[in-house]
């Protein structure tokens, strides 16, 4: 992925001329950092329907990224930041490997990027493993019980019940629920396997 935005004119923000931004920070994002974002801009309408496509959305990825304060963002011309918009929605696009995802859907088995490790706080006995995929297959077992469960945890989590698939706490409760391991192992997951963890669990082959 390139990380790096090139403005064709200079950007000036307090004095200071930028004609690039470095983008490089969301190599360490975790999904965990879009339910946050997804939690600080679900009062927006559009938020609720299509978060990634929002220029809010994009700011305050960019934020997490750059370590930049939002007005930097904010002030920024419209031109610039869909530029911006365009390199975070290519930093969790999957459409490069469709095929293979693909096919990763049809067997349930989600094998990451790149191997990962679980170092999260809720399964003292998994931490420190290493794992190359997940077998969602479990989440095909999930009746309407378990769906009420997870949008009450959603709920509790600070969010709405609506259009529960676009909600990445949603679909980490799902994940959870359909395979054992706790919420922050698909938490803590690379913001590279958002979108496809995402996808797995709303996906039509567990109809």
């Amino acid at each position: 992925m390139d990380n790096i935005v090139k403005f064709d004119k200079p950007y000036k923000f307090e004095g200071k001329e930028y004609d690039s931004l470095d983008l490089s920070g969301m190599e360490k994002m975790t999904v965990q950092d879009l339910i946050d974002i997804q939690k600080s801009i679900g009062n927006e309408t559009a938020a609720m329907y299509a978060m990634e496509m929002t220029t809010s959305f994009a700011q305050e990825m960019a934020v997490k990224a750059t370590g930049k304060p939002v007005e930097f963002f904010k002030l920024m011309p419209r031109g610039k930041i869909k530029k911006v918009q365009a390199a975070v929605i290519k930093g969790m696009d999957n459409s490069e490997n469709a095929d293979e995802v693909k096919k990763q859907l049809e067997s349930h088995t989600l094998k990451f990027a790149a191997p990962y490790t679980y170092e999260g706080s809720e399964k003292a006995e998994l931490k420190g493993k290493i794992f190359d995929s997940i077998d969602l297959s479990g989440v095909g077992e999930l009746n309407t019980m378990s769906e009420s469960m997870a949008e009450n945890r959603m709920a509790a989590g600070g969010f709405a019940p609506v259009n529960t698939h676009r909600n990445y706490l949603y679909c980490c409760i799902i994940a959870s629920m359909g395979t054992g391991y706790p919420v922050d192992f698909f938490a803590g997951l690379p913001l590279c396997e958002a979108v496809k963890l995402r996808d797995a669990v709303n996906s039509d082959f567990f109809e």
